[in-house]
């Protein structure tokens, strides 16, 4: 930093230039240009250099909780910022920062240098990055801080601390600083800072490499070595020559099978004394075994030494390892992008922070007006209430195109914000939103185990021990039979490696893990793994009518008054009945009380029936629902006038209002098909499925529902259980049935039916009962998991039907001396490569 007595009368006038309230920025001092940008906090205008300086005055003023936005200076906060040299102290601190201002080019545009001038770095080559997890920041003022006081220490090429998402990356010159030395500076300013997961497995993934990377070279030299030793077959080597051969060749083998086989030991101990046997417990018995025969004879003098087949065995799994690692990390890449969707920190808005002030996204609760900016992902479901703009919801329903949306909209979590601001009312958050609930079933799903998953864990379980078993048979015949005991225990070492327990063991899971995450990016949900199996088996379709086959999401028409209340009466009542409904026909009832001003009637001990609600309010008993649950209302209506309304509008659905048992108004539903509901029927009754509707609504609607999807077995007037029957009629007949509804009302049948799916509708995921459900709520992705389905159970079969024909040939081979220890474990190393690679074609195939 230079010192202000050196500078000449010039450069104090320009001090003071820099600092004259009139022409310089209200925060860091410098001059006003063109681009100039102003604020009004507590009725006064406040001028900027720059959008970034508003955007600091912004932070400190909230971090003041004061009404004056001059108090912010009197903060810890803006201390600490001075004390690091972020804002000037003073003009003569401010002088020493002019060389910002020097780099101005004339057209006002600031061109900061990322590099510290004296890091050293004399390029790209020299720059590491750095990923962290940030704890305890609370507000934006804390990323900044961190951001800004890393920049001013020696190695830090550059930061960027997102708030956000509670993440640091920094670009840093590691001949100057470290990791453990940034963790160490951000604790300095009050905060935790780790590696996040994605680090750590960088960081093993480097040592695994390192590790591969020793053994090669050592494995290497013992090759070399003992391909010196083993022309002691063929002419006479002295003892001297021997030893100088052999010592060597041991030293390193003992440094392969320490340092290069310590974690397969681990593994492999780790499965013997807790009997859960793995590759791991064959490879090392294999290594150790000729480890062990080959020490013995080097301290008698023989040459049979196989130190090669010891360190290569270890190098060859390594290797196989490091590749099949990364492999699975494809695999793995979309399942994690989707559990990383959830945000860490929202900005709510209130009375004294109308802009919204960022908090702790656990502190979220119902009723909360959260704001988003572009780019941030939502937290919480809820209704807009201020704002328009566009929002991807492809994280949730696959569906790519971005989404309008204005005041009154339905905004779930975990979608992005393209085009914004958006403002809204939370309404469900944490586990009850609709990315917690998903999350949730994910992850439950991938620890649920299908029956032949089952099957294959009970036979690896004892796998292993025959294996050994076989090997050490092997080995007692061969010796029995005059070979030599080298060539006995190498062929039993052979069969040991040879086997592939490995793509036995992750065949299904990882084919498990690629099927829920690719079905998750293309919208739908899967809470059952073993309903790919069963999707294949299907060969009668059931479908529910409202919110299905049509979109469920009625308008309400029209409210005819029956008796002596006016329709504003009886809109009333209902809403009253349906306030606590998440119904989709209670939903819009309430939609269109609120839309013509209508406060809901006080109604009490409202009890759900399967066709309807019942209540009590002023006026006496309030029933709402089908025709079915109001059958007396309806026949005490002396003058028809419900029967002259369904005469007229059959293509129309009803809802009834009764009141101390006298029909009271009718309620005119008008729904619609789904868009691509006729071209998925037309596809199932191509591929050989039995068709049918079934729902809860009236006949005569259902039927012509039926006729315009060409569906001839329809029926309305069904009750849950009837339902379920149906579904129990159709399977006694010998049909596979999936049950395709809206996930709650069709709980029953959808529990009888063999594969159950649900459209989703906006309602509680975790209520529903079905195996499948589909986000995007469209028919024709019935038609898309199905294939998909028929796509994983292929890679299933592949993987499980290879994994049992190289064993069933494999084993065998080594057993009769054909192959070496060496071609055994790169043939076990190839079988579970392949396993890995098949499953990874699956993921490129649908990315």
């Amino acid at each position: 930093m230079s010192d202000t007595s050196s500078h000449s009368p010039t450069q104090s006038t320009e001090k003071n230039k820099l600092f004259n309230p009139e022409s310089s920025c209200d925060l860091c001092g410098l001059p006003l240009r063109a681009g100039t940008v102003e604020a009004v906090f507590s009725d006064r205008t406040y001028r900027f250099c720059c959008t970034g300086c508003r955007q600091v005055f912004t932070i400190l003023f909230e971090a003041a909780d004061s009404n004056d936005p001059d108090s912010f200076r009197e903060t810890e906060l803006f201390k600490k910022c001075q004390e690091n040299g972020i804002i000037p102290k003073s003009e003569a601190d401010l002088v020493s920062k002019t060389t910002i201002a020097d780099k101005t080019s004339s057209d006002g545009a600031i061109r900061l240098d990322l590099g510290n001038p004296d890091s050293g770095s004399t390029g790209n080559g020299d720059v590491l990055r750095l990923n962290l997890k940030i704890g305890n920041m609370w507000c934006p003022a804390c990323a900044w801080l961190i951001d800004e006081t890393l920049k001013q220490t020696a190695g830090i090429i550059d930061s960027a601390c997102n708030f956000s998402t509670d993440r640091l990356q920094i670009n840093y010159n590691p001949i100057q600083t470290s990791p453990p030395d940034i963790i160490k500076a951000v604790g300095k300013l009050g905060y935790k800072a780790a590696e996040p997961a994605e680090s750590q497995n960088v960081l093993e993934g480097r040592k695994a490499f390192i590790r591969f990377a020793v053994s090669a070279f050592l494995t290497m030299n013992i090759m070399m070595l003992s391909y010196a030793l083993y022309t002691g077959f063929f002419i006479e080597l002295s003892r001297d020559t021997i030893y100088k051969l052999s010592w060597p060749a041991f030293i390193m083998a003992t440094c392969v099978l320490a340092y290069g086989g310590f974690e397969l030991f681990k593994k492999a101990w780790a499965g013997i004394t807790h009997a859960a046997f793995s590759m791991e417990t064959l490879i090392i018995m294999g290594s150790l075994s000729a480890y062990i025969y080959s020490t013995v004879n080097l301290f008698v003098g023989q040459i049979h030494l196989y130190y090669d087949t010891t360190a290569m065995l270890i190098t060859l799994v390594l290797l196989g390892k490091t590749l099949e690692s990364r492999a699975k990390n494809r695999v793995l890449e979309s399942l994690e992008n989707f559990l990383s969707l959830r945000p860490t920190k929202v900005r709510i808005c209130t009375d004294q922070y109308p802009e919204g002030r960022f908090v702790s996204a656990q502190q979220l609760a119902r009723g909360d007006i959260v704001r988003v900016e572009e780019n941030e992902i939502v937290a919480a479901d809820g209704k807009i209430t201020s704002g328009s703009g566009l929002v991807d919801e492809s994280s949730l329903t696959g569906e790519p195109l971005p989404v309008g949306k204005e005041p009154g909209d339905i905004i779930r979590s975990g979608t992005r914000i393209i085009k914004g601001p958006l403002s809204f009312k939370a309404e469900k958050t944490g586990e009850d939103s609709t990315l917690g609930q998903m999350m949730e079933i994910i992850e439950k799903t991938l620890l649920t185990k299908t029956p032949l998953e089952g099957k294959t864990d009970v036979i690896l379980q004892w796998f292993v021990p025959a294996i050994i078993a076989l090997a050490a048979g092997t080995a007692l015949v061969c010796w029995l039979n005059g070979l030599p005991t080298g060539e006995a225990m190498l062929r039993a070492v052979t069969v040991m490696v040879i086997s592939c327990p490995c793509a036995l063991g992750i065949a299904i899971p990882l084919a498990r893990v690629a099927g829920i995450s690719i079905a998750g990016k293309k919208g739908i949900l899967v809470r059952d793994f073993s309903a790919f199996e069963r999707a294949e088996k299907i060969d009668a379709f059931v479908f529910d009518k409202t919110g299905t086959i049509t979109e469920g999401k009625w308008n309400l028409k029209e409210v005819i008054p029956i008796s002596r209340i006016s329709s504003n009466q009886a809109l009333a009542l209902a809403a009253g009945l349906e306030k606590n409904s998440d119904h989709f026909i209670g939903t819009e009832i309430l939609r269109y009380a609120n839309d013509n001003k209508i406060q809901p009637e006080a109604v009490v001990n409202v009890r759900v029936d399967e066709k309807g609600l019942m209540g009590e309010s002023i006026d006496g008993q309030v029933k709402i629902g089908s025709a079915e649950y109001l059958a007396r209302e309806l026949e005490n209506d002396g003058s028809e006038s419900a029967a002259n309304i369904l005469r007229k509008q059959p293509q129309h659905s009803f809802v009834f209002l009764g009141i101390a048992g006298q029909l009271a108004a009718v309620f005119v539903f008008g729904d619609r098909l789904r868009k691509d509901a006729l071209s998925t029927v037309e596809e199932l009754r191509r591929r050989g499925c039995r068709l049918s509707l079934i729902s809860g609504d009236g006949d005569r609607t259902t039927k012509t529902i039926g006729t315009e999807i060409a569906i001839r077995q329809s029926y309305g007037g069904r009750f849950p259980q009837d339902k379920a029957d149906y579904v129990a009629e159709l399977q006694q007949q010998g049909y596979q049935v999936a049950m395709v509804g809206d996930g709650i009302n069709d709980a029953l049948a959808l529990v009888q039916a063999d594969l159950s799916m649900a459209v989703h509708s906006g309602g509680q995921l975790s209520k529903e009962a079905a195996d499948i459900t589909l986000m995007r709520g469209e028919p024709n992705q019935i038609i898309e998991f199905l294939d998909f389905a028929r796509q994983v159970n292929r890679k299933i079969s592949q993987n499980l039907g290879f994994t049992f024909l190289y064993n069933a040939v494999s084993i065998p081979i080594a057993m009769s001396g054909l192959l070496n220890p060496l071609v055994a474990v790169s043939a076990m190393l190839l079988s579970s490569l392949s396993v890995t690679g098949n499953t990874l074609m699956l993921v490129r195939k649908n990315n």
